[in-house]
């Protein structure tokens, strides 16, 4: 193979001498005369295949909203109520964002200096307002 492609040439002339060699080694052309005639046949153009959609299907809206009709109750509608709803109908899991998660979350957003003062303040305030959603929600 290495006479096939070593050189400096242009790119059609490399790439059919690459051809030419790897029909050589393979055996389909007893001559190189003969692989030079199989590699410049014009190649078959392969079949175009289908995409592939991964993870997406198609959500018939009607039926999700009749879902979501049927489930909603007289309680007041919360965002996280909403998404249990609405995953329900499609049959995926709700992940409910465990009290840690939320803690960890509300010191993000709250946090200016990072002292410990203020961190023990915010601990305190991220509890009551996680006891404070728990509580919305169970209602």
């Amino acid at each position: 193979m290495s006479p096939y492609i070593t050189g400096s040439k242009p790119k059609e002339q490399r790439t059919l001498d690459f051809c030419v060699g790897a029909k050589m080694c393979s055996g389909k052309a007893s001559s190189e005369d003969e692989a030079r005639q199989i590699c410049s046949l014009p190649k078959d153009p392969s079949e175009v295949k289908p995409k592939k959609t991964r993870g997406r299907c198609k959500v018939d809206i009607v039926a999700l909203t009749g879902c979501i009709i049927e489930t909603l109750d007289d309680t007041e509608i919360t965002q996280a109520k909403l998404a249990a709803i609405i995953s329900g109908c499609l049959g995926q899991k709700v992940e409910t964002p465990s009290r840690e998660k939320f803690i960890k979350k509300c010191f993000k957003e709250n946090a200016v200096t990072g002292d410990i003062k203020e961190a023990q303040k915010l601990r305190s305030m991220c509890t009551a307002k996680w006891k404070e959603q728990e509580s919305h929600e169970a209602g």
